[in-house]
């Protein structure tokens, strides 16, 4: 009984313990942000929808635009929910060139994409709920600002996303093109 009790301890001990350094969570990061920048792409083409990816301090979200804006893909069931990035793991867009002129924040994506209205005539529940979202809106002090743009379409606004860490020895570039293409690169320091 002892040793069964030593032995369910032993294993809580071990499961409790990170054994992934900085390396492997940043691999696992770049892949599970590849994948979900993929995804992203084929459900705006399904959705009818124009997708944006959000980077923030701390991790990143999806949005999607509709009459009033972009409102956040939530949901816990949703892969496009948002997400928080490992300590010590970094997110950046960069530049077409790749170029990192002047520091991290100077790379961010700093505009936001504006569209002309719908021409088809929402319903008055459709109306009284976009009056609702932009009135949220303008509460909002800092309106999400996408680094990377899914059109419905099929195509992409160029982007390449930068996926570092502390004390790595490389990092990872996303690259979105504009016939849709997104590729994953490693890339040594």
């Amino acid at each position: 009984m002892v040793l069964v009790i030593v032995g369910v301890a032993l294993s809580f001990a071990t499961l409790s313990i990170n054994p992934t350094g900085a390396d492997d969570r940043l691999n696992d990061e770049s892949q599970r942000l590849s994948a979900l920048v993929q995804t992203a792409a084929d459900e705006a083409i399904l959705s009818g929808h124009t997708i944006g990816l959000e980077i923030g301090r701390d991790g990143y979200r999806f949005v999607e635009l509709n009459e009033a804006g972009w409102k956040t893909i939530t949901g816990p069931d949703s892969p496009l929910r948002p997400r928080r990035l490992g300590d010590g793991i970094h997110l950046d867009r960069l530049s077409l060139d790749g170029q990192n002129e002047s520091g991290r924040q100077a790379n961010r994506q700093s505009g936001t994409l504006t569209l002309p209205p719908s021409p088809v005539p929402p319903t008055p529940g459709e109306a009284r709920e976009q009056a609702e979202q932009r009135a949220e809106a303008r509460q909002d002090d800092h309106p999400p600002l996408p680094a990377a743009l899914f059109l419905s379409s099929g195509e992409l606004l160029p982007f390449r996303l930068e996926l570092s860490a502390d004390d790595v020895d490389h990092r990872f570039d996303i690259d979105g093109a504009p016939n849709g293409d997104i590729t994953m690169q490693r890339i040594e320091r």
